[in-house]
């Protein structure tokens, strides 16, 4: 694989080698970098990591390669198989249920919340302008992007709660999430069905309709896990 010298990623390594902080911070810089590829899809789920050629887009040796994959794999970023190397970790079923799961119940949590502190003009207009940008996205056919604004529309409407551990775990969900689907095949009328849910949803909060909301939420969410799972299922075929 070609050096790209000038990239950002490149640039941070090579810094901190030009500054002799040792391979400890070497380490730390690659494993970052990789990271930061992996979360923004530019190593997409199933993606072999090949060791060599990771070490010289990075303008590294292996070593910190290697390490790097090594961390990345105990925190469930990479998966490794035996004789054949490391992948760009995928979610399977099972992950997708109990990650689900989990969100339902830290969300719904987190509207309770936000009801029980109130809602502000603010709190609406930035799901507004999220619920904007998510349509644009949906016109120019961009899965990825899209899928980042969507989790941002419930980490908005989750902050409401002003909970700040329940939102490191809620990103933490995501971030799973997010990173581990192949959007290969993701249809975009999945996407327009969420966004029609996400204006439902936020009309509810404008007029306090509680019931509503909390309705509207538990079956996005629900709704949400049964697309992945057939996503999941079409992949499989």
């Amino acid at each position: 694989m070609a050096r790209r010298a000038s990239s950002p990623v490149s640039k941070a390594v090579a810094s901190a080698q030009a500054v002799d902080r040792g391979p400890v911070s070497v380490n730390a810089q690659v494993y970052e970098a990789l990271k930061a590829q992996i979360l923004s899809g530019q190593l997409r789920p199933g993606v072999k990591l090949i060791h060599q050629e990771l070490a010289e887009r990075l303008s590294v040796s292996r070593t910190p390669v290697r390490e790097s994959l090594e961390r990345l794999y105990q925190e469930g970023f990479v998966t490794r198989i035996a004789r054949r190397g490391f992948f760009v970790a995928e979610i399977d079923e099972d992950e997708a249920r109990e990650l689900y799961e989990l969100r339902e119940a830290l969300e719904l949590f987190a509207l309770e919340r936000a009801i029980a502190r109130g809602l502000s003009v603010a709190d609406l207009r930035r799901l507004d302008g999220l619920n904007t940008r998510y349509r644009q996205l949906l016109r120019d056919d961009r899965t990825r992007e899209r899928m980042v604004v969507d989790r941002d529309w419930h980490l908005s409407l989750a902050a409401a709660a002003n909970n700040r551990v329940l939102m490191r775990m809620l990103e933490a969900v995501f971030e799973r999430l997010i990173l581990k689907i192949r959007v290969d095949g993701y249809r975009t009328v999945r996407g327009q069905e969420a966004l029609n849910e996400h204006l439902a949803m936020t009309q509810a909060l404008r007029e306090e309709n509680w019931t509503s909301a909390r309705k509207l939420l538990r079956a996005h969410i629900r709704g949400a896990r049964r697309r992945l799972i057939g996503h999941l299922s079409e992949l499989a075929d």
